[in-house]
């Protein structure tokens, strides 16, 4: 099957570093991919694709940074959610894939935007709460570079 052709203009590289902690294990990857970046005075938007192992899209994902330090992550396709992450706040979340859909609480404890029309970086450390099955805390780092045109 062809690799699927990106109808958006991907105007960056994006690097995310990310790290989960949970039950005494620490999973960690990392992910280095072509985006388009997209900066208002009210927002910062980053839109990737997500490829499976043979190369074929399986989901896209759009992070917006609002200028208030609210931070959304939407996934499409394999998984679909909506995430919400907002300093100090407790936001629900239905994450839905074909396997099934769960439901848990995230709360993020850091939002550390540095984010203008050059690229700049994001920091989210987050809490996930599965009710009494899991919980874990998550820390992503992402740094978005301009492409030379």
């Amino acid at each position: 099957m062809a690799r699927k052709k990106h109808e958006r203009d991907e105007n960056a590289v994006v690097r995310i570093m990310s790290i989960q902690n949970a039950e005494g294990e620490t999973d960690q990857s990392e992910l280095n991919t072509t985006a388009s970046y997209r900066i208002t005075p009210e927002a910062a938007e980053i839109i990737y694709t997500e490829l499976d192992e043979t190369g074929d899209v399986s989901g896209e994902t759009i992070i917006t940074v609002l200028q208030d330090g609210l931070v959304t992550i939407r996934k499409t396709s394999f998984a679909d959610a909506l995430m919400i992450l907002e300093r100090g706040k407790t936001h629900p979340v239905k994450y839905s894939t074909m396997l099934g859909t769960m439901e848990m609480l995230l709360c993020a404890l850091e939002i550390n935007a540095e984010l203008d029309e050059e690229g700049g970086s994001l920091h989210l450390r987050y809490l996930i709460d599965i009710g009494e099955a899991y919980s874990a805390q998550n820390t992503i780092d992402l740094r978005v570079s301009l492409r030379s045109s």
